[in-house]
């Protein structure tokens, strides 16, 4: 059950549910249940590897853009206006 649980969540690529059903990950009790829970323990790797990248990479084009909004805003005078 766990299995096609984590099968499912790689295949909607459910990010959550993927890190929740490691959690919670079962004993197996043959060797081919252990090996394809190898298999799909790397696959998960793989694929949360590539969404930390793409998250990486969003923040990086916010901050550029927010960077650049910032650089074209006009500024406010810095002096003291004093009228005595």
């Amino acid at each position: 059950m766990w299995l096609t649980k984590l099968k499912t969540a790689l295949v909607l690529e459910e990010v959550e549910r993927i890190s929740h059903l490691l959690d919670e990950m079962p004993q197996f009790e043959t060797l081919s249940q252990m090996e394809e829970a190898a298999f799909l323990l790397q696959q998960s790797k793989i694929f949360l590897e590539s969404e930390k990248s793409k998250t990486a990479h969003t923040l990086q084009q916010l901050k550029n853009s927010i960077d650049f909004l910032k650089s074209t805003q006009q500024q406010a005078p810095h002096t003291l206006n004093l009228k005595l």
